[in-house]
């Protein structure tokens, strides 16, 4: 079964979610303080820390619309806003270590340098989150040209930690898109070994917390929505199983 201290818990009746993410009362209420505390210096921050910075207040117990407010706008994200594909995957699991100076990109392909700093509740249970986010660009761009003049042979560039959704839509396209594209096959020539594979991925993901989750990977998988469940039983088995192994 899913851990505990996620507090995520999957439906057993087959209705349209499949998991819920749940706070205690306790914990939206240090998430509100938290919020209350931070959003007003939010504008002055972005400013702080130009050029070409965007500085996000989460508050995660409002999941998935988790966004608060916005200063310096990058991504095109605004008040109201989603989570990113690595914020659902940090709820999920529960995460409380900050996540600081990994490089990812916008939809558009800019190169940006973020930073993802948590706030706990009294319990240790992260309720709020500030990402920053830097505009690199130019700096990349101007590092490839310098390292051009001495290197022989380049690395693959590296592969963006983190997606910025600006719907719930393309959060969760995005995340099945990529869960499927991990397993290399084409989804008309999966079997059950290669879906199970892809759910799994998608279960370490938490995209089975979003809203219709599970009707959105029976469709892209071609198989219906009672086979999903299936695939989730058969993975919280083989939790359950596991530390008796």
């Amino acid at each position: 079964m899913p851990s505990r201290s996620t507090a995520v818990r999957r439906s057993a009746t087959g209705d349209k979610k499949a998991a819920t993410v749940r706070f205690s009362r306790e914990q939206k209420a240090h998430a509100a303080h938290v919020v209350q505390l931070l959003s007003p210096i939010i504008p002055a921050l972005a400013v702080a820390l130009e050029p070409r910075t965007e500085v996000v207040l989460h508050n995660l117990t409002k999941f998935p619309n988790t966004i608060v407010t916005v200063g310096g706008a990058i991504t095109g994200r605004d008040a109201g806003g989603y989570l990113t594909d690595l914020g659902v995957q940090a709820v999920k699991t529960g995460q409380t270590e900050h996540q600081l100076r990994y490089r990812t990109e916008t939809k558009d392909g800019l190169a940006l340098r973020s930073s993802t700093l948590l706030f706990k509740s009294p319990d240790g249970r992260a309720v709020a989150s500030l990402c920053i986010n830097t505009d690199i660009n130019d700096l990349e761009r101007a590092q490839r040209i310098l390292a051009s003049l001495t290197v022989t042979e380049q690395a693959p560039p590296e592969k963006p930690a983190e997606k910025f959704p600006d719907s719930i839509e393309s959060l969760t396209e995005g995340i099945l898109r990529d869960a499927i594209a991990a397993i290399d096959i084409p989804v008309n020539l999966m079997k059950k070994s290669h879906k199970l594979e892809v759910v799994r991925e998608l279960e370490r993901r938490g995209f089975f917390t979003l809203r219709e989750a599970v009707e959105l990977a029976a469709a892209r998988l071609d198989a219906s929505r009672y086979t999903i469940y299936n695939y989730l039983n058969e993975l919280d088995d083989e939790e359950t199983a596991a530390p008796n192994a």
